[in-house]
């Protein structure tokens, strides 16, 4: 570069002109690295380091460098980090595009600083003579010395030459540095050593330990007063064509195409690219030229205070003039300042040295790593951000471009896809239980409070502590289980009998519930008050109760499949939610075959770790994230579960692909059936598949698939085995159960049957709905109806009391569906029917966000309104829920 900026001299180069990263970061930081007793503060960036090599050693400073660049700046480049190795021989023999973190890995038998210091080192050669000690006295000034400041400098400068050359060089460039060399020792009268000031001497001087080098580094350039003024010659001589080229295509954030500016000037498109070619070359010769210093100067300044990592909005506040426009371009200045950066790129808002992914992903691993164990401190993770050259301005900016991580309180969290992921997140920061309001307000993510309550119910990373109070299970405690769990508990934890009032006063010590709830449950039949005060759980004989037995068994149950072995396996549609680690529910009768009962839980190991089977309000399965993962499945696969002696098994079926297949080939790859079958053999081979002995025709097959809800398989077959003519279809709804038996009690009042407007006479076929069940489940009283909001849900609440008084099973509460999350209030999701309450905001125009989720809802077989049309239509909405019944 010419004009007036004049280079370096030798003698005056320190550390960081060598290391431009040193320049980035906070010396007081940087001291902990590099401070050194026997040199002055903050030596990298003022003291010539042949003076600083005189002082320590050049293996010492190689040291000191090597230990900043990998705690401080791993994720540069080598070439980025040392861009003078390119320079040196041992640079050409190394791949400068690897990171720092990278080579300090590279070779495990040395230490990462050991690699580092080994690539510093050659950085060192021109100065490893000329110094002085800054420890011992200066050598005395002869008032007839023969070496001038100047002369040091110019002999200086070819010594470094001489070292630097390479030995291929051509010859005319040997021959003029020999004769550069040959001039400065006849002008100097001495060797080439003669410039080093003697360093024994035996005259007295002051020692200067801590003194400031003797030729400081010249300053940081300033920013112009009138930057706009400065960038007026470059311009002034341009044509309408080159202004527009340079504005559409030079400078700004997006270009247009060389096709819309050739015709905008009916030039070709080669012509358009011509003209900016030379337009470009014009302004790198204009800011190197003498004309283009002072705005060239100004580039530097605003680089060097912007540091490696910037926003726009930091460049913008900067200096007043950046927000005026250039009349010429019809640009505002930042905009220009922004394209001229050296060594810049300007993306996604941000002006970055190096690739701002790589600096994203660099930055999310290190946030990951201290988010480990705690939620570090906002002021600390600034501080972090700080050594990677990120300014506390721009410090929240970064963390939302990294994604991933939320700031609350002052501290940082990491922040998942799934409910579930955030919500531990903040329970981790709060370190005690929180109300679902309370978590709900802290997540002040959108997050329904119906979708937050299922998410957490289902995960077992949390545990109810009360009736609405949820804690992380790793914090232990007493769990929330409901009242009548919670009191057999009690009377298990006392030897098997235990007082009646000790069972009251503990679980209202314990827990929010009422003595009158506690005294209701205790009056059950299955709890024997064998003497006065006394209770213990009844004897199974004594209840009257069976063995627990689903509406519909595992034979009746979709997606349930029967193999040679009389093995059941279900088959999971394997979609987002389960690969971002999401619970999900099962099938009662799928659950039952297992061994699982209404209120149990079994825990089952598989080949990637452990999950839970749970049944609280509905039959759940833990997280299996883990076990896809190991199996390599991906949004569409279909894998298929079974358990058997406490450990889950799992058959992985890859999604059609590329694959060109039949409709019978479909249906049969969902019922796991990939071989070749005759046709003679399908009603057998398919009815065994689906726990239908014996069937002889497909149209039996295809009845028992319309009895387990197996619509997809249903329709792939109908199309090549239609209903023969006369055959007897059956129909989609559940075959005859019997009567319920006597209801249990229940803490809280049935209300009588609401009489909404407008309610449609159910159809004369359907059996007419009583007034009121004689079983009504415990999970409305238990689960749902008290945490509902009299305010804000005061219609869901009187739809769950006139459905609950109907005998109707309790819902999925919070449900979400699909990879979308799309959110419902209320969900049964049964073999027969599908129904939801969505919730529904009154707008003065449509709801898009709305509009997609019924959409959606619709598309996937749903019957979906919200909670106050459902009241007026409640006979259609009881003929299509299912009983509820004891243990179901």
């Amino acid at each position: 570069m010419t004009g007036p900026i004049e280079p370096t001299s030798p003698l005056r180069i320190a550390l960081a002109d060598l290391l431009p990263a040193l320049r980035w970061g906070d010396p007081r930081q940087l001291g902990t690295l590099l401070d050194d007793a026997r040199l002055p503060d903050t030596w990298w960036n003022h003291t010539p380091l042949t003076d600083a090599i005189a002082t320590t050693s050049a293996e010492e400073v190689a040291h000191h460098a090597a230990r900043a660049l990998h705690a401080y700046w791993p994720h540069l480049t080598l070439g980025m980090a040392l861009p003078q190795l390119c320079f040196c021989p041992e640079g050409q023999e190394t791949d400068l595009r690897v990171t720092i973190e990278h080579a300090a890995s590279h070779a495990p038998a040395d230490t990462a600083d050991e690699v580092l210091t080994r690539l510093v080192l050659p950085l060192l050669r021109p100065f490893l003579t000329g110094g002085r000690n800054l420890n011992k006295p200066a050598a005395a000034t002869s008032p007839t010395a023969p070496v001038a400041e100047s002369d040091l400098d110019i002999h200086a400068a070819t010594m470094l030459l001489t070292r630097l050359l390479p030995h291929d060089a051509p010859p005319t460039i040997h021959a003029a540095v020999h004769a550069l060399r040959a001039w400065t020792q006849e002008r100097g009268g001495e060797n080439e050593d003669s410039h080093a000031p003697a360093q024994n001497t035996d005259e007295p001087h002051e020692a200067t330990p801590h003194a400031k080098a003797p030729m400081a580094m010249e300053p940081a350039p300033n920013l112009l007063d009138e930057p706009l003024t400065a960038l007026a010659p470059l311009t002034s001589d341009w044509d309408k064509r080159q202004l527009a080229v340079a504005a559409a295509r030079t400078f700004g954030p997006s270009r247009m195409s060389l096709e819309m500016l050739g015709e905008q000037f009916g030039v070709s498109r080669e012509r358009v690219r011509q003209i900016q070619v030379d337009l470009e070359k014009k302004l790198q010769l204009w800011l190197h030229s003498d004309s283009g210093q002072p705005f060239f100067g100004h580039l530097l300044a605003v680089q060097e205070r912007l540091g490696p990592v910037a926003t726009e909005e930091q460049l913008r506040a900067l200096h007043p003039a950046h927000e005026r426009t250039i009349p010429a371009l019809n640009a505002p200045m930042w905009q220009v300042i922004a394209s001229l950066l050296p060594e810049r790129t300007w993306t996604s808002g941000w002006l970055i040295q190096g690739d701002l992914d790589e600096r994203l992903e660099h930055t999310r691993v290190q946030l990951t790593q201290h988010c480990k164990s705690s939620a570090p401190a906002w002021a600390d993770i600034v501080d972090l951000l700080a050594h990677q050259g990120i300014h506390e301005a721009a410090a929240q900016k970064w963390i939302h471009a990294v994604k991933g991580f939320r700031v609350i309180d002052g501290h940082l969290l990491p922040w998942g896809r799934s409910i579930s992921d955030r919500a531990e997140a903040v329970l981790t920061l709060v370190g005690n239980p929180l109300s679902m309001d309370d978590l709900q307000a802290r997540l002040d993510d959108g997050t329904t409070l119906a979708s937050l309550r299922n998410q957490i119910q289902s995960d077992d990373r949390f545990l109810r502590r009360d009736r609405d109070l949820y804690g992380l299970r790793r914090w232990g405690g007493i769990e929330y289980l409901g009242i009548r769990e919670m009191i057999i508990r009690e009377i298990e934890s006392a030897g098997g009998e235990a007082k009646v009032e000790d069972i009251v006063t503990a679980l209202c010590a314990q827990f929010d519930v009422s003595e009158k709830s506690i005294h209701t449950y205790l009056a059950a039949s299955e709890f024997d008050r064998f003497q006065r005060g006394w209770v213990r759980v009844a004897a199974p004989a004594a209840t009257g109760v069976a063995d627990y037995q689903p509406r519909r068994d595992v034979a009746q149950t979709r997606r349930c499949f029967q193999t040679g072995h009389g093995t059941w396996w279900y088959r999971l549609d394997v979609n987002g939610e389960h690969l971002r680690g999401s619970g999900f529910p099962i099938p009662a009768g799928f659950a039952a075959h297992l061994g699982l009962a209404p209120g149990g839980r079994v825990e089952l190991s598989h080949d990637a770790g452990t999950t839970q089977l749970a049944w609280r309000n509905q039959s759940t399965c833990g997280s299996l994230r883990p076990l896809l993962e190991q199996m390599e499945a991906v949004n569409g696969d279909h894998v298929f579960l079974t358990a058997k002696d406490g450990h889950l098994k799992a058959l992985r079926l890859a999604s059609e692909g590329e694959l060109t297949l039949t409709d019978t080939q479909r249906a049969l790859r969902l019922m796991a059936l990939s071989g070749q079958i005759a046709e003679k053999d399908m009603p057998h081979v398919l009815g065994q598949r689906i726990g239908l002995e014996n069937a002889t025709t497909m149209d039996e097959v295809l009845a028992h698939l319309r009895i387990r809800g197996d619509k997809d398989i249903l329709e792939l077959l109908s199309r090549q085995y239609e209903p023969a003519p006369g055959a007897t279809v059956a129909p989609d709804e559940a075959p005859h159960l019997p009567p319920a038996p006597a209801p249990e009690p229940s803490s809280t009042p049935i209300p009588p049957h609401p009489q909404p407007v407008g309610v449609t006479q159910a159809a004369p076929e359907q059996p007419e709905q009583p007034e009121q069940s004689a079983f009504r489940d415990p999970a409305w009283d238990e689960e749902i109806i008290p945490l509902l909001d009299e305010d804000s849900e005061a219609d869901l609440i009187r739809l769950a009391h006139a459905v609950a008084a109907r005998g109707k099973t309790a819902p999925i509460f919070g449900y979400e569906l699909g990879d979308s999350g799309w959110p419902a209030d209320f969900a049964w999701d049964q073999d027969t029917a599908h129904v939801a309450v969505v919730n529904t905001v009154p707008h003065a125009s449509p709801n898009p966000e709305a509009e997609r989720r019924d959409a959606a809802y619709r598309d996937a077989g749903w019957s979906i309104r919200s909670a106050a049309d459902w009241l007026t239509h409640l006979d259609e909405l009881l003929t299509l829920l299912p009983n509820a019944a004891p243990g179901s």
